[in-house]
């Protein structure tokens, strides 16, 4: 069987949990990336509270795993949100969210290097506009999760405001100021990229509707699939339902779109050059 992995998906204590990675598995999924959503009770101010956070997490991960027969991963990071919740929700100021932050990255790398996650995320920039010091600060954090990710030999995830070419060029330049291979930043939540656009030379992971995905193969990019699945009871079956890469996957072979080699190349290549998983691996 031919492996088939989600890239960035989330899974809640809340939500359907295993349930949802037994759906994957029955369209023909293989393997999975989780990717942190914060489950502990708000807010978060210590060393001890990140540990906590991300330790939901690294559980239902385990979880998935010892349920079903998908091979399921983690990644771990400080939501580029939290920035602005610990805020609002705390009544701290920006400087002090930003110093919390930076503890969520150190305790983050920490759990990569115990091996209880493979990377760094999904960690960033916010997706909306907001001001000068707030983007600036994002962006030390986000140099500070490659820095680690460096050190580590490990994957960063990032969120931000959709891509296109000047920001898929500065991801780039950030990974390469500070030592880190760009293949080992992946873009997370990428739709449909235009031709006239310069790429960089990151990963990209590509939400996957049947447009996005097919844009891509035409543009011949290097690419993962994911559906940013939320697992949450509020929305189900957003942002896209967790069986939908296997099935785009069957859907594109038997319309001729992929092929074997395309397929290995998504689901094998591209995995172990960005995240440094062998998705062939049986055990």
């Amino acid at each position: 069987m031919l492996p088939i992995l989600d890239d960035h998906a989330h899974l809640q204590t809340i939500g359907t949990g295993s349930g949802a990675v037994r759906q994957f598995e029955k369209a023909g999924g293989t393997h999975l990336i989780i990717s942190h959503a914060s489950f502990a009770p708000r807010p978060i101010f210590t060393k001890d509270d990140w540990k906590k956070d991300y330790g939901f997490t690294i559980d239902i991960c385990e979880e998935a795993g010892r349920e079903t027969g998908v091979k399921a991963y983690c990644v771990l990071g400080p939501y580029p949100g939290d920035l602005f919740d610990l805020q609002y929700n705390s009544d701290i100021k920006v400087e002090k969210a930003f110093e919390i932050m930076k503890i969520g990255v150190e305790v983050a790398a920490d759990l990569v290097k115990e091996q209880k996650a493979i990377g760094i995320g999904e960690v960033g920039r916010p997706h909306f506009p907001v001001d000068e010091q707030s983007m600036r600060m994002s962006n030390e954090i986000l140099l500070s999760c490659m820095e680690k990710a460096k050190d580590l030999d490990c994957p960063v995830v990032i969120h931000s405001e959709h891509v296109n070419g000047t920001n898929l060029e500065e991801f780039t330049a950030m990974a390469k100021s500070v030592g880190l291979r760009p293949e080992r930043v992946v873009k997370h939540y990428c739709q449909k990229l235009e031709d006239s656009w310069p790429r960089g030379e990151i990963s990209l992971s590509v939400l996957a509707t049947e447009e996005n995905v097919v844009s891509a193969i035409k543009q011949n990019l290097n690419f993962m699939m994911e559906t940013d699945y939320l697992d949450d009871p509020s929305r189900p079956g957003a942002v896209l339902a967790l069986p939908t890469v296997p099935k785009r996957m069957k859907q594109l072979s038997q319309k001729g779109i992929i092929d074997e080699k395309l397929w290995h190349k998504i689901h094998v290549e591209m995995p172990r050059r960005s995240y440094g998983i062998d998705t062939e691996d049986s055990d």
